[in-house]
């Protein structure tokens, strides 16, 4: 994931066998917002498998109206060039449940980041179709058992900066085994899950082309009918 468009310009077009790269205007990020621009935006979406990091957080220093009136081109563009897309929603739950709402986003696959909706906001976001990214902070919450369907379950690192590269393994390992204990799994079974539904998003948006060769050969493994 990026932060913002200046970033996502800078690595969109390199070529990697284990990354694909997200373009991104992270709305805790003031400049990453007065500088969005929705026609460059769009130049780079078309050129990537992945939008993010976007959404909206209450607790920035950027305005609301600019942080939505940003959020709502992206969700047009992601409407008309369909993406997986990682959605910020840092103490603005109800909020971005109300945008993706306002939206017909049937196209995209909207991914919650990091969720800390309640049950009900929950059981909303799966209603209009938004998978969750898990991360270890939040793996452990009820809901992702009781509210989510498995087939709507991805895991996420979410590392720090500072984190080593050998750290980032471990985490996702820890975040497996938490999902894991929630849904009556061991780390494989957990493992090959995740990998299925990222294909079927992949499918879904018709994305297969824009990521990383090595894909094709793990989807292949974890299930035949996903790959085109």
């Amino acid at each position: 994931m990026t932060l913002s468009l200046d970033e996502s310009s800078l690595v969109i077009d390199r070529s990697e066998p284990h990354i694909a790269w997200g373009v991104g205007c992270y709305p805790r990020n003031l400049e990453a917002q007065q500088m969005f621009d929705k026609d460059h935006f769009f130049d780079l979406v078309e050129r990537a498998a992945i939008v993010g990091e976007v959404g909206l957080d209450t607790n920035s220093r950027v305005s609301m109206e600019l942080q939505r009136q940003n959020f709502r081109q992206i969700l047009e563009i992601v409407t008309e060039i369909p993406r997986l897309v990682s959605i910020h929603s840092y103490r603005a739950t109800e909020l971005v449940i109300k945008e993706l709402r306002q939206k017909d986003i049937k196209n995209a696959t909207p991914v919650l980041h990091w969720w800390t909706g309640t049950a009900d906001q929950t059981q909303e976001a799966v209603a209009l179709g938004c998978y969750f990214s898990i991360h270890s902070a939040v793996a452990r919450h009820s809901k992702f058992r009781t509210r989510v369907p498995t087939e709507r379950i991805l895991i996420e690192s979410d590392h720090g900066y500072r984190d080593p590269p050998s750290a980032i393994p471990c985490r996702i390992e820890w975040v497996e085994h938490l999902v894991g204990q929630q849904l009556k799994l061991d780390i494989k079974q957990v493992r090959n899950l995740v990998w299925r539904n990222l294909g079927s998003i992949i499918r879904k948006t018709g994305t297969f082309e824009l990521f990383p060769k090595l894909f094709t050969h793990v989807l292949k493994k974890v299930s035949s009918d996903i790959v085109p």
